[in-house]
């Protein structure tokens, strides 16, 4: 059982500086090497409540909006942004983009999907809020970034669904895929939906698929989409409870064809924890989903876990254990040093950061932990099995992570 309700993050020290990462230096395949010298090195701010998608045309990752906003004394203070960043993995730079012109208003609890046919990435809905306190604004627009041209489009969005946040988008084919999340402008309690609704990404025209789906009514869940966009992945979330749990651990597909939904694993025995604002990816090589992170029903909470589901075997397995749990809290917002047994080859735990998939490595950016928010860069290759740290964080990290030193508490 969960050791503090969920949202409680402790404020955190970090590193005062951060110094451009080298060129990454495992591409022998004989390509030109990129000029990293004429690069941009510019971190972009700790961030959680991102989310972003894998550009592979320019072997990019690409990510927008979030909370910059650093908790004090376990109470969040959201920072809204509407900034669009891109890092390129040969060079391991950030890149802020689409500074100019037209672009979606500051948000959080969004919905990203790559569109690979026309070359832009979508964003959803979501929410924001003009001050500290009081309900928030929930959009139901949808935009378009031009990722040749790192342009932003506001696409038609008449007979929009619901308005809504931490739902899920996915892109299959000619259409976006908007399930669950959801639709109430208060902080303190929920209303999960159970509707799918199709965007006609060449008509940009909304139709409503299902009302109420067969895997029900959920939000903070995660969803994913085969590379051949005939099946969406929807795994895990929570219902109206969402504030202290239990959590889903469900598996569920959605064949785009036949409209029909298929669970393929209840969550029982030999699957992940229950958890919400998780990482699920499509590794089409080794046919197989992967989930990283979230936040679970176990002492932890927060986890840096990475989960495989073999899509032949309809089986799950843990391969990376991440971090473990070794002493319990103090109190409310107070957490020892030793809190957990730290695995420092891999990233510090997280949920509601950005993941994408490109040719060899699952990619995490940013995220909320412990202590607060984070804006580190981690690769997990996919062949290998194993974690690089691609650009290090300047704040966010628990104490002995960051320091591996004298810590008298988890952040400090």
């Amino acid at each position: 059982m969960r050791i503090a309700p969920l949202f409680l993050m402790i404020a955190c020290g970090g590193k005062d500086t951060a110094t451009p990462p080298p060129p990454f230096s495992g591409d022998d395949s004989g390509e030109t090497a990129a000029d990293c010298e004429t690069r941009e090195y510019t971190l972009p701010s700790t961030r959680g409540e991102v989310a972003g998608v894998w550009d592979a045309a320019r072997s990019r990752m690409v990510f927008f909006g979030g909370d910059e906003g650093m908790p004090i004394d376990c109470i969040p203070k959201p920072v809204f942004l509407a900034e669009t960043w891109a890092f390129q993995p040969d060079c391991n730079n950030f890149e802020q983009i689409a500074k100019t012109g037209d672009k979606p208003h500051a948000r959080i609890r969004h919905a990203i999907a790559m569109d690979e046919d026309r070359g832009q990435m979508l964003v959803y809905g979501g929410r924001f809020r003009d001050g500290p306190t009081g309900d928030y604004t929930l959009y139901t627009d949808m935009w378009a970034l031009d990722l040749a041209t790192d342009t932003w489009t506001e696409l038609p969005s008449e007979n929009a669904p619901t308005k809504r946040v931490t739902h899920t988008m996915v892109v299959a084919g000619d259409q976006a895929l908007v399930y669950g999340g959801n639709r109430t402008q208060s902080s303190t309690y929920y209303v999960p939906m159970a509707d799918l609704w199709s965007y006609d990404l060449v008509g940009h025209q909304w139709e409503k698929l299902d009302d109420d789906t067969p895997a029900g009514a959920r939000l903070f869940h995660a969803a994913t989409v085969s590379d051949d966009g005939a099946t969406m992945f929807v795994y895990g979330g929570a219902d109206a409870n969402a504030l202290f749990g239990p959590f889903f651990a469900d598996l569920w597909a959605y064949d785009v064809a036949s409209a029909s939904w298929t669970e393929l694993h209840t969550g029982s025995s030999g699957a992940p924890m229950g958890r919400i604002m998780p990482n699920l990816l499509f590794d089409g090589a080794h046919n197989r989903l992967l989930l990283f992170g979230g936040h679970d029903d176990g002492n932890l909470g927060n986890t840096n876990q990475v989960w495989a589901f073999d899509l032949d075997a309809n089986t799950w397995s843990n391969i990376e254990a991440g971090d473990a749990y070794a002493n319990s809290a103090f109190g409310f917002c107070d957490f020892p040093a030793d809190f957990v047994e730290v695995d420092t080859e891999a990233p510090e735990r997280r949920y509601f950061g950005a993941a994408a998939i490109s040719d060899d490595e699952l990619l995490i950016f940013g995220g909320k932990t412990d202590c607060g928010q984070i804006n580190d860069l981690w690769g997990w290759d996919l062949s290998e099995g194993a974690w690089s740290e691609r650009s290090s964080a300047t704040f966010g990290e628990v104490c002995l992570r960051a320091s591996a030193g004298d810590c008298s508490a988890l952040c400090y």
